[in-house]
């Protein structure tokens, strides 16, 4: 009875442990971080779940097997559910990364693939995700005078819009990796500071 309890109890620990780092695989390609994960674990679910393994042992435990005592077949049967719930988890985050995994693999390739034609083309068009952007007249008029100094050297900014993935994040930052050498050689050293010298001068300008 002792090696079974001492078999459920590292049973357990082992639940909790893939059930607190598998949420690495679930948020792939976010950065390791085992305190966030903590944090945002659905503990209330996860103990619900636990308490439904523990009534589920001892409700298999009223079964007529063998000639063990019934906290014995308790033990076996939380043994043998917590198992399964172990597998459960292995196989649902090990999936959940794959998924994660080829979608970055995926948006990663599509924006080398924009990298590659728009440095052929010889215009870069460089992603941010900012969200909903509410502008008032102002204040499009001084970002029409800052994008046509942009273009000037060759590129603009574009607004990816609301949806913010990492994927996508690690995908913009895997263009602006691949372009930036293209706008050092097209624009020569020292061009980002001429050219927020000028967009300063035209801000002056307009205030």
């Amino acid at each position: 009875m002792r090696k079974l309890i001492i078999a459920n109890f590292a049973l357990a620990f082992l639940v909790i442990g893939v059930f607190i780092l598998g949420y690495y695989f679930l948020q792939y390609p976010d950065d390791f971080n085992i305190s966030r994960y903590i944090r945002r674990a659905e503990w209330q679910s996860f103990g619900l779940i636990f308490l439904g393994l523990i009534i589920g042992a001892v409700a298999l435990s009223f079964l007529p097997i063998n000639n063990y005592s019934q906290k014995r077949k308790s033990a076996i049967f939380l043994a043998a559910l917590q198992g399964l719930f172990l597998l459960f988890l292995i196989f649902q985050r090990i999936d959940t990364y794959k998924q994660n995994k080829t979608e970055r693999d995926n948006l990663v390739a599509e924006y080398r693939e924009k990298a590659d034609a728009d440095i052929k083309k010889g215009f870069i068009e460089i992603e941010y995700a900012g969200g909903l952007e509410l502008l008032n007249e102002q204040e499009l008029k001084m970002r029409a005078v800052e994008d046509s100094v942009r273009g000037l050297y060759g590129f603009s900014y574009r607004n990816s819009g609301c949806f913010i993935s990492t994927a996508l994040v690690v995908a913009q930052e895997e263009y602006e990796n691949l372009t930036k050498p293209y706008l050092n050689m097209r624009n020569e050293p020292g061009w980002e500071k001429r050219m927020e010298q000028q967009i300063e001068e035209l801000r002056n300008k307009y205030r």
